[in-house]
């Protein structure tokens, strides 16, 4: 087993990209749904998911997972574990909870991506304006209506084109109230979940990039020369 296991929450349908932490050798790490009081699980943005849903434990380099009494179930390969019990697991088992809802990922230390990429598109016309009264983007003679968060996303990265922008930076720019005082944390499965479904609205026409250790980017194609943003005109 190596030095370092990676446990990772599948969020918003993009395998590996949600809220992780690394487990110890004698370590446990509990998972739960997220209360923004409890910063010692890993938590999870769903409802169905008990506070203290189940934990994983890496005893003697063997790695164990134990449902804690989750209302909904915890399941190793299809089957729900009885609660209170450590059964072996390795990150070649399918690890999911609330009737296969949410899923959980085990990486070794060895399979450690060092870039992820979103696809959104390949851009084919010239033109992208911002209407932020309308919180929409035309690009050509298209036009894709936001919600504000994703609205607010986007407008964050396209002004940074080709350069990085933090996960830090985008939790404090599009849910600055919830970053105040630190009163609700945002988690990084929200952001990507934001990031996804921004990605299934506009369709093909930009390409998000998430660099690991160093935060996103967003880029366009050489053919999209021009930008305009229609609420300072």
């Amino acid at each position: 087993m190596p030095e370092t296991i990676k446990i990772i929450v599948d969020t918003a349908g993009q395998k590996g990209h949600g809220t992780f932490l690394y487990l110890e050798q004698e370590k446990s790490i509990m998972i739960g749904r997220h209360t923004g009081m409890d910063r010692e699980i890993l938590p999870i943005y769903n409802q169905l998911v008990s506070k203290q849903h189940c934990c994983i434990h890496r005893i003697h380099n063997e790695l164990y997972v134990e449902d804690l009494g989750s209302k909904n179930g915890t399941e190793l390969n299809g089957q729900r574990l009885l609660p209170h019990q450590k059964y072996p697991i390795s990150p070649e088992d399918q690890l999911t909870l609330v009737s296969g809802l949410v899923g959980l990922q085990l990486e070794s230390e060895s399979d450690f991506e060092e870039t992820r990429e979103y696809l959104i598109s390949e851009l084919q016309d010239h033109e992208v304006r911002l209407h932020d009264h309308l919180q929409s983007i035309q690009i050509g003679s298209e036009h894709v209506t936001l919600s504000k968060k994703e609205y607010q996303l986007f407008k964050l990265l396209h002004s940074r084109l080709d350069h990085f922008v933090t996960k830090e930076e985008i939790m404090q720019y599009v849910w600055p109230e919830r970053c105040i005082d630190h009163t609700e944390l945002v988690g990084i499965d929200e952001v990507n979940s934001l990031i996804y479904r921004t990605n299934k609205k506009l369709g093909v026409h930009f390409v998000i990039k998430s660099v690991y250790k160093k935060g996103v980017y967003m880029k366009r194609e050489e053919c999209c020369v021009g930008f305009k943003n229609a609420s300072t005109s």
